[in-house]
């Protein structure tokens, strides 16, 4: 009874369009939030008897977006979980995925009116897809009709390593019974494109370590430009990216990703917040102690010396593999992946038009939600002024005539860089190489300085200085029965200093030297003599990601744009 016309009008209600806005890979959820927009099937496929491949349009007046949306549809969950999954954890995973409804049906032939309690999730999540598309040899027959391709990338498989992986999983599809399959979530949900970890069990050799791939679903359904870029690193036999071994793409975008994964142990982030924090909780033990030897450079250079071995190593590390992936993203005789000189008043003008559309945009969204404290202070609007200011600044005073422009990652934050440590020795990797999401498929076209990613990266050194910064003041500093927000604590700091500094104040004053003396350390160690930049540049991408993350957080995380605005705030004081 399940068909693409009962899901057509189940997609129809507001408790479905609802449960798309739930998703973190729905875009736009500030301007659809009303739920006055259109869901239209434009692809619908059935994979096997309760598992539908789907194409979904999300349209209203002036909007058009398409997403992937394949669905598993269930009775009881204990259906669709295989073996190995089976596990109160899982279960109460997928069960808190799972959209449901009530619908009465209409059967034609009796004319009796039944009940179908629909319960629909999210495909992905189930190794039984996986297991259907990828590895059941009856339904990739079925592929062209159903304009469906699966593409493997032969030249990933030189290597012996890669080599024993590609035929696991050309196996795993030949020979079906003689393999287990295990899935596992990635990125606790909080990632873009849904992400899994997948191995492959050999069951006659039980003892043998699984092969193990990372499975990309690419949920906004567009034109792409990762597998390309990923190809062209192995190309250039870049060592700190992972392989991509196969896509699956339907009506010719590539849309399901098969990639190497990759040995790590978390992301480069997690080193620096890690120290930080630790430094932090040892030195500032309350908010009453007397702090004021932390006011000699000399005593907060050895603090961070101490605290913050592993982060000052691998600040001295990260400068040259950035630079060794931007000669990496260029291929000799390929038609995208070039270096080309550009004149830089052209290229600027322009690049300052689209930052001052942005700040235009922004004042706009103020506007729009004028029942947030932080949006009405006078002083967060006249940082926006300024801003615009300093931007003109940066393009007027470029005194250099011509800038080298290439391929670059274009969203380099500490979080796209996967590390891993062995015998002190750290290995790197860079993912994601989605491009800008603020830009069109032809702008993440489009080539960029290396600034770009450089004033990228640098700013989660701010997010990472600013949210310790608020911990502190969660845990240390607000009275809890005044039911106090660490936000507009901190924003008070900045913007309505009193005559008067309370004993609370001066310690904060103290912290946020610690804390600027540690991003300005970092920085130091990060921009290696040996790279040739352009630090007004760099200056001038930190101002645009800046204004990238506001945005972002004025449509989603309102109560998080003290970070981005203090991020502003600072590039203002220092010019």
């Amino acid at each position: 009874m399940i068909d693409k016309s009962l899901l057509q009008q189940v997609f129809k209600s507001n408790e479905f369009k609802a449960w798309l806005i739930s998703k973190r890979w729905f875009g736009d959820k500030s301007s659809l939030s009303t739920l006055d927009f259109t869901v239209t099937i434009t692809y619908f496929q059935i994979l096997s008897d309760n598992i539908f491949l789907i194409i979904i349009r999300i349209t209203t007046k002036e909007y058009s977006k398409e997403y992937f949306l394949p669905l598993i549809q269930y009775e009881k969950i204990q259906e669709i979980v295989e073996p190995k999954e089976s596990n109160h954890k899982l279960i109460v995973l997928l069960t808190e995925k799972t959209f449901s409804k009530i619908i009465a049906l209409n059967t034609s032939d009796e004319i009796i009116d039944s009940i179908l309690s629909l319960n629909l999730l999210e495909a992905e999540y189930c190794a039984i897809f996986w297991k259907k598309l990828l590895f059941d040899k009856k339904i990739s027959e079925l592929f062209p009709s159903m304009n469906l391709e699966l593409e493997l990338y032969d030249d990933q498989f030189e290597n012996e390593v890669h080599l024993k992986k590609a035929r696991s999983l050309i196996e795993a599809g030949l020979y079906p019974d003689k393999y287990d399959l295990s899935l596992e979530l990635l990125g606790g949900g909080n990632t873009t494109n849904v992400l899994f970890l997948l191995r492959i069990y050999n069951k006659k050799i039980p003892d043998q370590q699984p092969d193990s791939y990372v499975l990309k679903s690419y949920k906004e359904y567009t034109e792409r430009i990762e597998p390309r870029t990923l190809y062209v690193l192995v190309k250039n036999n870049f060592p700190n990216a992972p392989k991509i071994y196969g896509m699956v793409d339907i009506n010719g975008k590539e849309t399901i990703g098969i990639l190497e994964n990759v040995p790590n142990i978390g992301n480069l982030g997690d080193i620096y917040w890690n120290e930080l924090n630790q430094m932090v909780k040892s030195v500032f033990i309350n908010s009453e102690g007397n702090y004021s030897h932390l006011t000699n450079q000399d005593t907060i250079n050895e603090l961070i010396k101490d605290y913050c071995g592993e982060s000052l190593i691998v600040s001295g590390d990260i400068g040259i593999h950035i630079k060794n992936l931007h000669k990496s993203l260029v291929l000799k005789g390929d038609s995208q992946y070039f270096k080309e000189t550009v004149n830089s008043e052209e290229y600027l003008l322009n690049y300052t038009n689209n930052l001052n559309k942005i700040v235009s945009e922004i004042q706009q969204n103020i506007k729009k939600n004028t029942d947030r404290a932080f949006y009405t202070s006078p002083k967060i609007i006249s940082i926006l002024i300024d801003i615009q200011d300093i931007i003109e600044k940066y393009r007027s005073e470029f005194d250099v005539e011509e800038i080298i422009i290439q391929p670059v990652h274009q969203d380099l934050h500490m979080q796209q860089i996967l590390f891993n440590k062995m015998n002190d020795h750290f290995n790197f990797y860079f993912i994601d190489f989605e491009g800008d999401p603020q830009l069109t498929i032809e702008e993440k076209k489009s080539h960029f300085p290396i600034e770009k990613d450089l004033g990228s990266f640098l700013r989660s050194l701010s997010y990472i200085k600013f949210n310790t910064l608020l911990n502190f003041i969660e845990e240390k500093i607000i009275d809890k029965k005044k039911f106090e927000v660490p936000e507009e604590f901190l924003f008070s700091i900045y913007f309505r200093k009193s005559a008067k500094i309370t004993k609370k104040q001066e310690v904060l004053e103290i912290l946020l030297k610690l804390l600027n003396s540690w991003e300005k350390k970092l920085m130091s160690k990060i921009f290696n003599t040996s790279l040739k930049l352009h630090f007004t540049l760099i200056k001038y991408y930190s101002i645009e990601r800046a204004l990238h993350e506001l945005d972002y957080e004025l449509l989603f995380r309102p109560n998080n744009i003290i970070i981005p605005i203090l991020g502003l705030k600072e590039i203002i004081d220092k010019n």
